[in-house]
C-alpha cells in the first residue's frame, strides 16, 4: 500500500505502534513517519499549525453558539 510523505513524497515508514482496548475490542494504532528527520519536522510543524487553527475555529464556533443562545434566552 502506498503512503507517501505529504512534503517530499518519499515512502513513509512505521514509527510507533501501540494497542488500545475499548470495551472488548483491541485497536492497534500505527503512526507513520517520513524517513527524513528534517522533512518530518516540517510535517509536524504543519500539523501543529493546522490543529491550532482548527482549535481556534472550534472555540469561535462555540462562543458564537453561546452568544446566539444568550440572545434567544433574553428575547423570550
Amino acid at each position: 500500500m502506498s503512503n507517501p510523505c505529504i512534503e517530499c513524497g518519499k515512502q513513509r515508514i512505521d514509527g510507533k505502534t501501540w494497542k488500545s482496548k475499548i470495551g472488548t475490542s483491541v485497536l492497534i494504532y500505527t503512526q507513520t513517519i517520513c524517513p527524513d528527520p528534517a522533512c518530518q519536522k516540517l510535517v509536524d510543524q504543519a500539523i501543529a499549525k493546522r490543529k491550532e487553527k482548527n482549535d481556534l475555529l472550534a472555540q469561535k464556533k462555540l462562543e458564537a453558539k453561546l452568544e446566539r443562545e444568550k440572545v434567544i434566552y433574553i428575547t423570550k
